[in-house]
């Protein structure tokens, strides 16, 4: 499997924001992690191993990996299509719920990925 960024693979959103997390002194122990978890994702994808990802129900195939770190709660929203993960967004809450807003907006990115809007160059 390859890991892309929406929408452009080697560019998008969810890039941006993790080089942001590792660029802040206070958030890059988080970010390392994450790396950690899109590497496990990347190496082991569809059984994946030593990370936490979930099926959103009512949203499939939408996918959350899941890091918990120092009481926030970082969240990675992909999709896989044939041999590719596309990430799609990140959020960084404290609260449980997941907002509508970001469930909406990376199920749209799924869409547009998975309909052939949005492809690897």
């Amino acid at each position: 499997m390859t890991i892309g960024y929406y929408p452009g693979w080697l560019t998008g959103f969810v890039r941006d924001e993790l080089n942001e997390l590792r660029n802040d002194g206070q958030r890059k122990k988080a970010a390392a992690k994450i790396d950690f978890d899109l590497h496990m994702l990347e190496t082991t994808w569809p059984r994946p191993q030593f990370v936490s990802i979930k099926s959103l129900k009512g949203h499939e195939p939408l996918y959350e990996l899941i890091r918990e770190y120092q009481g926030i709660a970082y969240r990675v929203f992909f999709c896989a299509k044939g041999q590719e993960i596309w990430l799609l967004h990140v959020i960084e809450k404290k609260k449980q719920k997941t907002p509508a807003g970001d469930l909406n907006l990376a199920f749209d990115r799924m869409q547009d990925v998975l309909n052939g809007k949005v492809r690897r160059p």
